[in-house]
């Protein structure tokens, strides 16, 4: 394993000093562990939205339609639905094939025009809900990585780029190592997001496999997905965010097998 990263590791401070709903001093931070279906559902609350502000764009817009004749009225009511089938059959497509792990959305789909496009409303749905946003987070990632299993996307990778936190513990860094000799894939300890996105750059894997926390994770796959596939981990804490934090490494080794198709 080729292991790299640059810049110097922060002197120790308060727990999550950069997490601006952390409370310093708490324990176990890891508590943002959710089902898929929690991604689910709200994504769906987005999408019903997004249909019904097309309705009332139309229903507003119907008077003026009908003005230019019955015919242009005709075929803007036919585009709208048309419109509104697609998105419909897009979103179940996705949903249905992480859910029943089969391939019913097509691997461009997941690359360039994959759910991520509703995340943000999802996080605010669920933000006003009370739920917090890793935890939605956390439920989008195993969502995202469900739905690159069920399209085959990013299988029989040839080289593999494994993105680490500064905060993993010394314990769970030398597991990774061992792995990634096992492996022969890179790791590369990103000190921020723009490093992370150089890394990427730099190396120029077939495939990416992120461990970090569900906010940097969302970051992450939203920059990077549409380019090539990637895969997120989030890593626990016991101790809080930003210290001694860990990763299930037999997901992480799970991941790398099925990226290198053995």
């Amino acid at each position: 394993m080729k292991e790299t990263g640059q810049g110097k590791r922060l002197e120790d401070r308060l727990l999550g000093d950069e997490w601006a709903d952390w409370q310093p001093g708490s324990k176990g931070g890891s508590s943002s562990d959710a089902p898929k279906s929690l991604f689910i559902f709200f994504s769906f609350l987005v999408l019903i939205l997004v249909l019904l502000g097309v309705w009332l764009f139309w229903y507003l817009a119907l008077p003026r339609f009908e003005s230019f004749g019955p015919g242009f009225t005709g075929m803007a009511g036919a585009a709208f639905c048309i419109s509104a089938s697609l998105l419909a059959a897009w979103y179940l497509s996705q949903v249905l094939s992480a859910l029943l792990k089969v391939k019913l959305a097509p691997s461009y789909f997941v690359r360039r025009i994959s759910l991520r496009v509703l995340l943000s409303g999802a996080v605010r749905l669920a933000g006003i809900s009370g739920i917090a946003r890793d935890r939605i987070g956390n439920s989008f990632v195993k969502f995202h990585n469900d739905l690159m299993y069920a399209t085959r996307t990013g299988k029989s990778s040839k080289k593999i780029l494994v993105l680490l936190p500064r905060c993993l513990s010394a314990e769970v860094r030398a597991k990774v190592k061992e792995l990634g000799e096992k492996y022969q894939f890179v790791a590369y300890t990103a000190f921020g997001g723009d490093e992370a996105r150089k890394a990427v750059k730099d190396n120029n894997p077939d495939a990416v496999i992120g461990v970090a926390c569900e906010r940097d994770l969302i970051s992450g796959i939203q920059d990077t997905a549409p380019k090539m596939p990637v895969f997120g981990i989030p890593n626990k804490r016991p101790e809080g965010p930003c210290k001694n934090t860990s990763v299930d490494i037999k997901e992480l080794e799970k991941i790398v097998k099925y990226c290198l198709n053995i």
